[in-house]
């Protein structure tokens, strides 16, 4: 192993800055688009129990794709086949192998999942539990059609992977806008006819979508296709950095999104709906802050790992900490201070009526925890995947997961029983993520001889001093602002974002500035010459 100091150069460090923009720029579109969906949906449903039941029935569907060919797969094919990559040898064959592999398999758990849906939903830990039968009916239907929608992303989510591989973000990141659209044109023109159905369908027509928008690319970079299953050494790789990833995620995703939807269903109608609602705003930050970072450095880490160039992954992964230690806490704390005038602007009206706004608002104060620990764990696990180590995350994942399962179960219990109600599945989750990074990052110390570990600490005390400054502004712009909650999250929610920029420059996190302007005056340099 290599310890001697290799700084990352100037030139990767804002080429890594800019693939991060790119995919936030994406993601930031995706956002708008993706509030509009949530906009419509909400004045359509509320709340209420159809939503409930369309959140339940994409549990199941949703558990597969993670599994099989979202984040499991992803973490095991990217090292693998950057690596043939550069090598320039059998990268085209691997990437068909696990295609053709990945939508087999998917398509057998499907079918399985689609004959045993009426348990999946109506049995004792049932995503549907406790409704009442003709909820958990309508559930299982929904269940059965958007399975299609998981047999589709099989693919998708592969050739996705091969376009980070190459490098190139720009069309990935318009993938989720894409995906909410087709649910968007589910919701204004099937959704009449056909209920919550309509949505259903649109979240089938937004996966094709997702699929054919990446096939120029895919043709561009010369990525071919072919019908090849024969399994080789590189295949048997990709299998075996993919089975811990596959057993974390089943264990993460169902002490999440299965346990949140078992125990929701046992609060009453439109708990697991406010639940997802919050879900979803808190997700908006994490992608845009810890996803972002974490796609956009992993290529290089893999790189940096093949090197065996321990000084220069050190110093990638306490730059991406930092990074999103100072972008998560400020976003973090706005989830608490500005929640409830954002759900309010984003979502009020229809059937979502004030009491949708408190009960989506409740969660989301608990998200906030969620959002900073996740947002972490991004980075901290594909440190681990560029190593072409996924069984480390996956002993880590077994204690956290059991701790996520028990504090979610204790909290989510009615106020009156001692428990938080429907903030129990997210504030469990915050907590058990936060140690599973924690944990992540102290097995990494110890490997690499230190992770920068006071550089990271300092940037948080100081993040947290100037989240702290930014929520008190707005506090005090609440009770001075004419107007109504538009005005408040303008003026206001500005007036704290500006301070809480020049408090955290002002204590030495000068890349609050200097990476945007050395990104701009890279640009126009290129512009003009």
């Amino acid at each position: 192993m290599s310890e001697s100091p290799k700084p990352q150069s100037p030139s990767k460090t804002i080429s890594i800055a800019r693939s991060t923009v790119i995919i936030s720029a994406g993601w930031g579109v995706s956002i708008v688009v993706g509030l509009l969906r949530q906009r419509i949906i909400a004045g359509q449903f509320g709340t209420g129990a159809e939503l409930d039941a369309f959140a339940a029935a994409n549990v199941v569907p949703e558990l597969i794709y993670t599994m099989l060919s979202g984040g499991a797969l992803s973490f095991a094919f990217l090292p693998v086949y950057k690596e043939r990559l550069e090598k320039k040898e059998g990268a085209n064959a691997l990437f068909s192998k696990v295609v053709n592999w990945i939508f087999l398999i998917t398509l057998a758990a499907s079918a399985l999942a689609l004959l045993a849906a009426p348990w999946l939903v109506g049995s004792k830990w049932g995503v549907g539990a406790s409704y009442p039968s003709e909820i958990q009916a309508l559930i299982v239907q929904l269940m059965r059609i958007l399975l299609f929608s998981t047999l589709i992303f099989s693919i998708s989510s592969i050739l996705t992977s091969a376009l980070y591989a190459h490098e190139h973000f720009v069309v990935p990141a318009l993938l989720p806008s894409l995906y909410s659209a087709g649910i968007i044109f589910g919701a204004l023109f099937l959704t009449p006819s056909m209920g919550i159905f309509g949505i259903a369908w649109g979240a089938v027509l937004g996966s094709l979508l997702h699929l054919l928008i990446q096939v120029p690319a895919i043709i561009y970079y010369k990525v071919r296709w072919q019908p090849l299953l024969r399994m080789d050494p590189a295949l048997i790789r990709v299998a075996i950095l993919m089975l811990p990833r596959i057993i974390d995620l089943l264990m993460a995703r169902a002490s999440i999104n299965w346990l949140n939807a078992t125990l929701s269903s046992r609060l009453g109608e439109g708990r697991l709906a406010a639940l997802d609602f919050a879900y979803r705003l808190m997700n908006m930050p994490w992608t845009l802050i810890g996803t972002a970072i974490g796609i956009a450095i992993f290529p290089t880490m893999a790189a940096l790992a093949a090197q065996k160039d321990v000084a220069a992954q050190r110093k990638a992964l306490s730059g991406s900490l930092r990074a999103i230690l100072t972008l998560a806490i400020p976003a973090a704390m706005a989830l608490i201070v500005l929640g409830e005038p954002i759900i309010r602007v984003l979502f009020e009206g229809g059937a979502f009526t004030a009491e949708s706004t408190q009960l989506v608002y409740f969660a989301l104060k608990f998200y906030a925890l969620a959002l900073i620990s996740q947002s972490m764990l991004e980075v901290v696990v594909r440190a681990f995947a560029a190593q072409q180590d996924t069984y480390t995350p996956l002993y880590i994942s077994i204690g956290t997961t059991a701790l996520n399962i028990a504090l979610a179960i204790w909290l989510t219990r009615p106020f009156e029983s001692g428990g938080i109600s429907l903030a129990g599945p997210a504030l469990a989750n915050g907590i058990a993520v936060l140690v599973e990074a924690s944990i992540g990052l102290l097995i990494l110390s110890i490997r690499w001889k230190g992770v920068d570990l006071r550089h990271i600490l300092l940037d948080l005390g100081k993040a947290l001093l100037g989240s702290v400054i930014m929520a008190g502004v707005v506090l005090i712009a609440r009770r001075l602002l004419p107007g109504g909650d538009l005005v408040l999250l303008l003026v206001g929610g500005g007036a704290g974002l500006l301070v809480y920029m020049l408090v955290v420059y002002w204590l030495g996190i000068k890349e609050v500035v200097q990476i945007p302007l050395a990104m701009l005056g890279k640009g126009k340099r290129r512009a003009d010459s």
